[in-house]
């Protein structure tokens, strides 16, 4: 599997790069991006040189407008990312369907990554993706490996990419929630939804899940494991290299009681996760 890691910076993406990552993906401000802005890089400029360093160390960049924004704001969104492609020949991660089919109006070539939030993942709408030039499908966090094996072992070629780790398992459709923005953070999201009269929250996966997550993906082909954006990039630097090592493990082809029991250690290794859980 290769490794996906966001970045907010070009120091960040060069890091990342320099130590395991095989792409890293941004977002910029003003393109529809699924983070705040301090969590995008500063301009356009900023991803073509991290475009252009990735390319220089064999690997890639990978181009975010993986949010939803107003059809008035097509053209302009359209026109900078013709601007970024010909400066740089990138893939783009997009969310909306009527705007991919826009750019493609447009004349915008390029390979197009579906984004976790986009809201069709089945087996049959592979075949509407790629005619769309769709090239890979970023799983999101409810949808087990087991659950996708027709979307992953499909006939068209077509690449996928899970998350290390599911963390919330989308408590709803997605945990970077904007509709309480008025609290003045950007903390994962905890108001839910309500069936029957009755909260309702997608199921979070407790460790040996998150883990079994990662071992199934891999058996099944999952060729992409990504690694999200956060505000602290020291938590970022302890993520990868927590990827790194289980990654080894299943390529030495560890049985699952055994990654489970090794993968548990590196998992509450990592300051973020062991914040989380109180250890």
């Amino acid at each position: 599997m290769l490794i996906v890691a966001g970045s907010k910076a070009y120091d960040e993406a060069d890091w990342l790069l320099s130590n395991g990552a095989a792409e890293v993906y941004c977002g910029v401000p003003g393109l529809p991006n699924h983070r705040d802005e301090d969590q995008c890089l500063k301009d356009d400029g900023e991803f073509v040189r991290i475009a252009r360093m990735a390319k220089g160390k064999g690997k890639r960049a990978l181009l975010a407008i993986n949010e939803a924004c107003f059809e008035e704001n097509y053209p302009e969104v359209a026109a900078r990312v013709k601007a970024i492609l010909k400066a740089c020949r990138v893939p783009v991660i997009i969310r909306e369907l009527p705007l991919l089919h826009y750019l493609r109006k447009s004349g915008v070539k390029a390979d197009f990554i579906i984004s976790s939030l986009s809201l069709v993942f089945n087996s049959r709408a592979l075949d509407y993706y790629k005619d769309l030039g769709v090239k890979r499908v970023i799983l999101p966090f409810h949808l087990m490996p087991y659950e996708a094996g027709r979307i992953i072992d499909n006939r068209l070629g077509m690449e996928t990419e899970i998350f290390f780790h599911a963390d919330f398992c989308c408590p709803n459709m997605d945990p970077a929630c904007r509709l309480d923005g008025w609290l003045k953070s950007f903390q994962v999201c905890r108001f839910p939804y309500t069936c029957g009269g009755e909260p309702y929250r997608m199921p979070e996966a407790n460790v040996p899940q998150k883990l079994d997550m990662v071992y199934d993906a891999f058996h099944a082909g999952i060729k992409y494991l990504k690694i999200i954006r956060v505000t602290d990039f020291g938590d970022q630097r302890e993520v990868l290299k927590e990827a790194r090592v289980m990654l080894a493990l299943l390529e030495k082809g560890v049985s699952r009681e055994d990654f489970r029991k090794l993968g548990e250690k590196l998992y509450f290794s990592v300051s973020r996760h062991g914040a989380r859980t109180g250890r």
